[in-house]
């Protein structure tokens, strides 16, 4: 899906009209600043996204520019399908004295979103979920709080029960006494 799916569906919750989204207008600014707020908020506490990618390092030393996305927190790093051990620094992440490729697990964040670019989000999360986290953002913004409070509910209310995981149990046997 892309953000401007999610602004577009966003704009009819809060009851805007489409002419107001036009090229670089101050509605659709603000719309992309609120979705990119709640995008964020989405990744940081509720679903982590994560990437494996074989990394080159270099006496120890792999450095974060690097990585394909911006990292957030390295998970593992394996070198010929064993855990090495290593240590985050702000720069780059050290595995002992590690030379070559090693793969690397790790968490990470997007930067801001433009209105043409792809959301990554599970298949769960659809454009209304995300929209109406976007209304309460803006609801907030604009000082309507009792809408923006509306709208959080009914977001935490959909992640919530988007992100939980129904585990299985066992009734235990009937028996005559």
């Amino acid at each position: 899906m892309n953000l401007s799916e999610i602004l577009t569906r966003a704009a009819a919750i809060i009851g805007l009209d489409e002419d107001s989204l036009g090229e670089q207008s101050a509605t659709l600014t603000k719309l992309t600043d609120c979705a990119n707020t709640i995008y964020n908020e989405l990744i940081l506490e509720h679903i982590p996204l994560r990437n494996k990618e074989t990394i080159a390092f270099a006496g120890g030393k792999a450095y974060y520019e690097d990585f394909a996305y911006r990292v957030r927190e390295i998970l593992a790093v394996r070198a010929c399908g064993t855990k090495v051990p290593f240590v985050m620094y702000p720069a780059y992440v050290e595995a002992g004295e590690l030379d070559g490729e090693a793969e690397v697990e790790y968490l990470y964040h997007l930067g801001t979103l433009g209105a043409d670019d792809e959301v990554i989000l599970p298949p769960q999360f659809t454009e209304y979920v995300m929209a109406i986290g976007v209304a309460s953002e803006y609801y907030y913004r604009l000082g309507y709080i009792e809408e923006a409070e509306f709208y959080k509910a009914r977001f935490d209310n959909a992640v919530s029960n988007l992100t939980r995981r129904l585990k299985s149990f066992r009734l235990p046997g009937r028996r005559f006494v």
